[in-house]
């Protein structure tokens, strides 16, 4: 745990890539000392049509499902993190944006 989604416009394509994407949220969860590095799982996804009503075609956004029991402390610093990284890479031509999600109680996990 977490399974975090990253969702961006390919709009993006010129200035970022998905490994650089993917490399940059792994390493906030990393970071956060949150989670052992073994369990952090992150995969992103681009999308070529989609409406924004602030008119931006630029956007990633990143979600991370997590175990419950975190605080919402630690939740909200995950969150800059992941951020406060995108930021620190380079990207500032979109809008960007992560959220912590607690998994439903019923959430089930094989490990195969």
């Amino acid at each position: 745990m977490p399974h975090c989604v990253i969702e961006f416009s390919n709009q993006l394509s010129g200035s970022v890539t998905p490994t650089q994407l993917l490399r940059c949220v792994f390493d906030a969860h990393v970071k956060s000392g949150l989670f052992q590095t073994e369990h952090i799982k992150v995969r992103c996804t681009g999308y070529d049509h989609h409406i924004a009503g602030t008119g931006s075609e630029r956007f990633i956004h990143a979600t991370s499902h997590i175990m419950a029991g975190r605080t919402a402390e630690q939740k909200q610093q995950l969150s800059n993190l992941i951020v406060q990284s995108l930021i620190d890479i380079g990207i500032t031509c979109a809008a960007m944006s992560a959220q912590v999600v607690d998994l439903d109680p019923t959430y089930v996990t094989v490990t195969g």
